[in-house]
């Protein structure tokens, strides 16, 4: 039962956030940080971490170890005063290797299970706030939005735009400039503490083969929160589109995978153009290899996009 009104309480207060930024863009709230550990907050932080597994961080601290032996109680009391006294220090970040079908290997990021919750409750107090922010481009790491929204998109502008502007960033998580994340993120939160601890998993390192790296870019890797501090950094390109751009194409993003489906290749190119020039401003690089310009006119050329192929075929009639 505690469990029910304790999610409701949450539900509440992420609805109440969300409405007070929708209601006025300039709003900077200032008092988040007794909120993320509020106890049924932390709570349903614990339980979202719980339910999806994963291994432990550097301190090899486990989700079956703290269930079984530990004790969730003791885990989460600990955690709950951490906050409070302001005595929280993130652990740096187990960097391992999985293999891609490239035969290439992809870097994974495992911060400690009380560091995902710890970002987990954060995460659920700021994402509505910047929440009210985003826009409909946007697709990934998004309450009630997903890959399948972003395929319709473009399976919708593909009947009248034939050219698509197929982008691809440079290594995007590891190169965020942590100095304008944290700017973007003061243009919504005042709550110095909240500011604070975000700062604190940005800069807490990456522990590899024994050694601690502290890199001076990118978020923090494997975080629970930084699919939101992705997508806050990539709302400013969404926004500076929305407001200028709209006319040369539309833009469809899910994370730091994007498409502009354009009508003209006159428009695709200065496309091109824009989004170079949005980068730029970013900090960010485009990737020359894996990013290209795809005319949809014939079915020879076609893109993918999410692990899906997109490509026109023409209508065969019947003779």
């Amino acid at each position: 039962m505690t469990n029910y009104t304790n999610n409701v309480k949450a539900q509440e207060l992420w609805k109440t956030l969300y409405l007070c930024a929708k209601e006025c863009p300039t709003r900077r709230f200032h008092a988040l940080y007794d909120k993320i550990y509020r106890p049924d907050i932390l709570w349903e932080a614990w339980q979202r971490v719980k339910r999806k597994k994963g291994s432990g961080g550097v301190d090899g601290q486990t989700i079956e170890q703290i269930v079984s032996e530990y004790g969730e109680k003791k885990f989460m009391n600990e955690l709950y005063l951490e906050l409070k006294e302001k005595r929280y220090h993130p652990s740096p970040v187990l960097r391992t290797y999985i293999p891609k079908d490239d035969g290439k290997k992809r870097p994974l990021g495992i911060p400690t299970i009380k560091d995902r919750v710890a970002q987990m409750a954060t995460k659920m107090v700021i994402e509505p706030i910047f929440e009210a922010d985003f826009h409909d481009c946007s697709f990934g790491f998004r309450p009630k939005r997903n890959a399948h929204q972003a395929m319709a998109k473009i399976r919708k502008a593909s009947k009248k735009c034939f050219w698509v502007v197929d982008v691809d960033i440079q290594g995007y998580f590891d190169n965020i400039n942590q100095h304008k994340l944290m700017k973007l993120l003061e243009q919504r939160i005042s709550d110095r503490r909240v500011l604070k601890l975000v700062r604190k998993w940005l800069e807490s390192g990456i522990m590899e083969e024994g050694k601690i790296r502290n890199p001076i870019t990118g978020t923090p890797q494997g975080g629970v929160i930084s699919p939101l501090l992705a997508n806050i950094y990539l709302n400013t390109m969404d926004m500076l589109w929305e407001k200028k751009f709209k006319d040369l194409g539309e833009l469809i993003r899910y994370a730091d995978d994007f498409v502009i489906m354009c009508k003209t290749k006159s428009q695709a190119l200065e496309s091109i153009k824009v989004i170079q020039s949005i980068m730029g401003k970013l900090d960010l690089t485009i990737n020359r290899n894996k990013s290209r310009l795809v005319n949809l006119w014939n079915d020879i050329d076609g893109f993918d996009f999410l692990g899906f192929h997109n490509r026109k075929f023409p209508i065969r009639r019947k003779g």
